[in-house]
């Protein structure tokens, strides 16, 4: 660990450029030996963990999830709401936006709890990730592709679940682990 790496980007290239996510292959030079890696350019995206029904004893809050099924992983999975942060929109608009669009609820409050590099190994993406409180119910908005079931569940239901059909969605068991830690920190 204690090694010194040095570290130079000697350029970039655009591979492919879609709706959602660019490819690049960044050129690298690690200690005088030159390489590449593939990255796929995503931007910031925001996940929100609504809270209905707040507890005293924290992983029996009652919280909203939905099952989403994802073509990629080619199943349905069990995540809270989500989206990607469009050009020039706030993370708090956009955590708004999206907890309105699959769920219906709009929030009073939205507290930041983190922001992670779920992928950073081949990825930029960062998600800034909100818990929802003061929910109003409304109308779920999806998006005409978007297959979303809506549950209401308590943590703990939900972190079994999640354990029990893994692989789990990253983003949904950091933002419950980290709700959990804070409320039993205080």
């Amino acid at each position: 660990m204690d090694k010194n790496y040095d570290v130079k980007i000697l350029g970039e290239e655009t591979i492919y450029h879609g709706k959602r996510v660019t490819l690049k292959k960044l050129y690298i030079e690690v200690n005088g030996k030159e390489t590449f890696k593939e990255i796929v350019d995503f931007g910031e995206a925001v996940a929100i963990l609504p809270i209905l029904n707040e507890h005293q004893i924290p992983d029996q809050t009652e919280i909203i999830v939905i099952k989403q099924y994802r073509p990629a992983v080619g199943k349905w999975i069990i995540e809270i709401p989500a989206g990607v942060v469009e050009r020039g929109e706030k993370l708090e608009e956009t955590a708004i936006r999206e907890l309105i669009e699959e769920t219906g609820y709009r929030p009073s409050k939205l507290e930041k709890l983190a922001s992670i590099h779920p992928t950073p190994g081949y990825s930029n993406e960062i998600i800034h990730i909100f818990v929802a409180k003061g929910l109003q119910p409304g109308e779920p908005q999806p998006e005409p592709y978007e297959a979303i079931r809506i549950e209401k569940i308590t943590i703990r239901q939900a972190l079994r679940l999640l354990l029990e059909n893994q692989p789990a969605d990253a983003k949904t068991l950091t933002a419950m682990l980290l709700y959990l830690h804070f409320k039993t920190r205080t």
